[in-house]
């Protein structure tokens, strides 16, 4: 019996085992607030009334998914005001660790009923996000780094859990390679050498780039040399469950930065970014009560 045990104590232990909070804790700061940008730069463009409500009281969406809820309680015309601003509010509340736990939760609640009343744009990335603050809410992220300890003069030198870290990598693990594999499956030449590089298409789309095609028409290498990268990389996202995972997170970091510096796709990149302090963790240094021993 103890032999058919042995894995499961092993996993039970290795999920149970203190880990450093503050990678979690800049989790818990950098996602809300990626959001919640996102948020106001729709406001600031004028689109928050026409994305977010129902098509029969004047929305652009003739298709609301099935988990809207929100119009039964308040009315379909303000079901998209009240989910907006109680995630505007939320959000600022998990980066400052007020009432954290709660603020993930309702948080995460309100935006996903923002994405069911405009299905069109709930991206992969915002779903993602969701997910990681409901795994937070779980998590003690919500004791290292937040107003109360800043007001306090506390330490970081608190540990909690291991199992949502590794949740979230395991996660990130998955959308990486199944992003590779899939790239693999619908166009193998992501690989190639010759011909238009497929990354050069992309990244001079004239509906979401920055790069002019024109320009860059005879200048193939770099889209080459990126396309391969980008594959060998999302293929190889096995690499952050291993010790080797913030040599992984250099190169991620960079394709992101460069996503983000050559095509408008909203917070993509800077979501996908506010992941990798879980990928730096081994880099980051001692807290200062460990640092005075």
């Amino acid at each position: 019996m103890s032999t058919i045990l042995r894995p499961w104590t092993w996993f039970v232990e290795r999920c149970m085992a203190p880990i450093d909070l503050r990678p979690l804790a800049l989790l818990r700061i950098f996602v809300p607030l990626c959001i919640f940008f996102d948020l106001l730069r729709v406001a600031q463009v004028g689109l928050t009334k026409i994305l977010f409500t129902p098509y029969a009281q004047g929305g652009l969406s003739q298709v609301q998914d099935e988990g809207l809820w929100l119009h039964q309680l308040v009315g379909p015309e303000r079901a998209g005001p009240v989910a907006y601003f109680v995630t505007l509010l939320c959000m600022p509340l998990v980066s400052l660790g007020v009432a954290a736990r709660p603020a993930m939760l309702i948080g995460a609640l309100a935006y996903a009923q923002l994405g069911h009343l405009y299905p069109p744009g709930d991206r992969a990335i915002d779903r993602v996000l969701r997910m990681v603050l409901i795994i937070l809410a779980f998590s003690h992220s919500h004791k290292v780094w937040t107003w109360w300890t800043w007001r306090r003069g506390e330490t970081s030198d608190v540990t909690g859990p291991a199992w949502p870290a590794g949740l979230i990598r395991w996660a990130l693990c998955l959308i990486y390679m199944s992003a590779g594999i899939s790239k693999l499956m619908q166009q193998p030449r992501w690989l190639a050498i010759d011909g238009v590089p497929v990354l050069y298409r992309i990244v001079t789309d004239p509906l979401a780039a920055h790069l002019d095609p024109v320009a860059w028409a005879d200048t193939r290498w770099p889209f080459y040399v990126g396309g391969i990268g980008t594959i060998v990389m999302e293929v190889g996202g096995f690499m952050v469950l291993t010790r080797w995972r913030p040599w992984f997170g250099l190169f991620g970091a960079a394709m992101h930065v460069g996503i983000f510096g050559s095509m408008e796709l909203g917070m993509f990149s800077l979501g996908m970014l506010s992941l990798y302090p879980l990928l730096f963790d081994r880099w980051m240094p001692p807290p200062k009560t460990q640092q005075a021993r």
